[in-house]
C-alpha cells in the first residue's frame, strides 16, 4: 500500500524504526554530517542572521550600572495594561457606558449620531450624576491616596479585558416618575410636569436594555413624554392667548381641538375633550361640539359630567351646523407642529425630530426641536440605541 493511500484510509501500518526517521522525509543521507546541516541553517557564515553584536561597545559607566543592577537582582516592570475605563469605551457604543468612563466627548458623538443631540447644556447634570456612580473608593492605608474599584454589569463572565460599567439609571426608575408626572398634570401644575417629563426624555438614551419588550417599553415611554409636552405646551400657551375679538376666540377653539388629539390618558382626555366641547358650544360651532361630546361619553366619563355632556349633545342634535369655519379637520389625519402647534395633514411634507418623533414643518429643518430641547430637527441618524440588541 502506497503512503498516500495508507493517510487516505486512516490506518497506520506497524513498521520498523526506520519509518520514523526524519532523513528519510527531508530526502538526506545518511551520512550527512551534523556540521553541514549546522552551516546550512545559518549557524555559522556569512548567509545568517547579522546581529550586530561583535562592534558594539558600551560605556564603561553604564557597563558598571548595569553589571550591579544585574547583580541586585534588577526588577524590569511588565508593560502596563489598559485601564478599566479604557476597556468600557472599547467594548461597546452604548453613550452610557462612555459617560460612566468618564469619555464625554466621545458620548457626544454617539449621541449626536444616533439621536441627533444637538445642545448637551441640559445633559450636563445627569452626565456628572452617572458619572459619579461609576466607581467606588476605599483607602488601603492611612497614608496612600484612595484606591478605586470599576464595579461591572457583566462580573460573572467579564474577565479583564471584556468588562462594561455597572448601570445606576433603570427603566423602571423613569415609569415611577412618569406617575410623579401624571398626578401634576391632573393638579394643573403644568410648568413643573413639562421639566420633568423633559428629564425623562433625555434620560431614556442612556438606559441599557436587556430584552426587546424593554426596549419597545422605552420607545413607549418616549412617546408618552413626547405627546404630554407637546400637549401641554400647547395648553399653556393658549390659556396665555387673548379673549377679545372672534379671530382670538376661534384660534383659542382650534388650540383646544388639536389638544383632543395628543395621545394622552383617560382622565387626562376627558380634561380637554371637556374643554374643548365648552368652547365649540360657545362659539355656536353646534356641529363640531357633538363631535367632541359624543368622544367625551365614549370615554367613560363620571355621572355628572357625562349627563351634562348628553345634554349639549341633544341641544346641537337640534342644529347641528358650524356657524365659524376653522382650520380643524377631525376627518383628517394630522400631526401637531411643535412649535407652532399647527396641524400638518398627511400627506404635507413635514421634519420630524430624531430623538422625540415630533413632527415639525418643512421651514424648521436644522433647528433644535422646541419638545425636547436637545436634538436637530431633520437630522439623518442611525436611531436610538439603548441595548447590545441594536448593534446588529
Amino acid at each position: 500500500m502506497s503512503r498516500g493511500q495508507t493517510l487516505a484510509s486512516g490506518t497506520v501500518e506497524d513498521g520498523g524504526t526506520e519509518d520514523w526517521g526524519v532523513d528519510t522525509e527531508l530526502g538526506l543521507d545518511e551520512d550527512v554530517e551534523e556540521s553541514e546541516l549546522s552551516t546550512a541553517a545559518g549557524d555559522t557564515g556569512g548567509g545568517g542572521w547579522d546581529v550586530g553584536c561583535e562592534d558594539l561597545v558600551l560605556p564603561p559607566e553604564l557597563e558598571n550600572t548595569i553589571t550591579q543592577g544585574v547583580e541586585d537582582d534588577y526588577f524590569i516592570p511588565p508593560t502596563k495594561g489598559p485601564s478599566q475605563v479604557q476597556v468600557w469605551v472599547s467594548n461597546t457604543k452604548l453613550p452610557v457606558d462612555h459617560i460612566l468612563a468618564g469619555s464625554f466627548e466621545s458620548a457626544f458623538r454617539l449621541l449626536h449620531e444616533q439621536v441627533g443631540v444637538l445642545d448637551f447644556k441640559p445633559y450636563h447634570t445627569l452626565f456628572l450624576s452617572l458619572y459619579s456612580s461609576s466607581r467606588t473608593s476605599y483607602t488601603a492605608f492611612p497614608s496612600l491616596s484612595p484606591l478605586y474599584g470599576y464595579p461591572h454589569r457583566n462580573w460573572k463572565y467579564a474577565g479583564p479585558r471584556g468588562g462594561k460599567p455597572a448601570i445606576s439609571l433603570k427603566l423602571s426608575d423613569l415609569v415611577q416618575r412618569l406617575q410623579v408626572c401624571y398626578q401634576l398634570t391632573t393638579a394643573g401644575k403644568f410648568s413643573e410636569a413639562i421639566e420633568k417629563l423633559h428629564a425623562l426624555v433625555i434620560s431614556i438614551p442612556l438606559l441599557v436594555l436587556k430584552t426587546r419588550q424593554e426596549i419597545t417599553e422605552a420607545q413607549q415611554l418616549l412617546i408618552i413624554c413626547r405627546e404630554y409636552i407637546l400637549g401641554l405646551k400647547m395648553e399653556t400657551a393658549r390659556k396665555e392667548l387673548p379673549k377679545v375679538t372672534l379671530e382670538d376666540q376661534k384660534q383659542l377653539c382650534e388650540m383646544a381641538a388639536y389638544l383632543t388629539h395628543c395621545k394622552l390618558q383617560p382622565v387626562h382626555l376627558i380634561l380637554s375633550l371637556r374643554t374643548a366641547l365648552n368652547l365649540f358650544f360657545k362659539l355656536k360651532n353646534y356641529k363640531t361640539a357633538a363631535s367632541f361630546a359624543q368622544r367625551l361619553l365614549e370615554q367613560g366619563p363620571r355621572q355628572e359630567v357625562a349627563q351634562q355632556a348628553r345634554m349639549i349633545l341633544q341641544a346641537c342634535d337640534r342644529n347641528p351646523v358650524d356657524a365659524h369655519q376653522l382650520q380643524y379637520d377631525e376627518h383628517n389625519p394630522f400631526s401637531l407642529c411643535g412649535r407652532t402647534y399647527r396641524p400638518i395633514y398627511r400627506g404635507k411634507p413635514e421634519e420630524k425630530c430624531p430623538l422625540c418623533g415630533v413632527s415639525y414643518m418643512p421651514q424648521f429643518k436644522g433647528t433644535v426641536c422646541a419638545i425636547c430641547l436637545v436634538a436637530e430637527v431633520g437630522k439623518d441618524t442611525v436611531g436610538l440605541r439603548i441595548s447590545p440588541l441594536q448593534n446588529d
